[in-house]
């Protein structure tokens, strides 16, 4: 009888979930744990302790409330960590957090997808902006030289853009939720 050891398996089912849900993940703890340091900290022991008890998965469940217990544990080891600094949840008040983050969850999700078709809907030239303003670490000034205008103009032009995408989403949800 051969035992299943968590180095001696093939980690691409885990490794698959773990990315697939990382960011919802990242946000429900950045929810219980206030500093990013230390909810990185937080992540990095989650996902440790997510590949140790991988077997006991059940496939058949959604892994992110899975994962998420076991966040919400090592947050609260991490907060016992940092219990002598100043901004520290109680555990009450750190089990309500995560009782509110749960119950939002689906709203979050079909804000999450409301976004996603709007940001497809976008003129090509307004997609390239965004996507060259937030997924860069391009300033606004570098990226007006780039485009041969002034700062001024494009952060009014980003601003536009924002608001036809926030519009576009109060929408979308609004008539997900009739």
């Amino acid at each position: 009888m051969t035992e299943s050891h968590p180095s001696h398996r093939d980690p691409t089912p885990f490794v698959e979930l773990i990315v697939k849900y990382e960011r919802p993940l990242m946000r429900y703890i950045r929810s219980l744990v206030p500093r990013l340091d230390d909810a990185e900290e937080v992540w990095q022991a989650t996902a440790m302790v997510l590949w140790e008890k991988f077997d006991e998965f059940d496939h058949q469940r959604d892994f992110l409330p899975w994962a998420q217990k076991f966040a919400y544990f090592e947050s609260l080891t991490q907060r016992r960590k940092i219990a002598r600094d100043r901004m520290v949840f109680s555990e009450s008040a750190m089990q309500a957090i995560a009782e509110m983050h749960q119950s939002s969850q689906e709203h979050l999700d079909r804000r999450s997808r409301a976004l996603k078709t709007c940001m497809d809907s976008l003129a090509g030239k307004d997609l390239t902006l965004l996507k060259s303003r937030y997924d860069s670490e391009i300033t606004v000034g570098e990226l007006a030289r780039q485009m041969d205008t002034t700062a001024k103009a494009l952060y009014r032009r980003l601003d536009r853009i924002r608001d036809k995408l926030s519009q576009c989403v109060r929408r979308r949800v609004a008539l997900a939720e009739e």
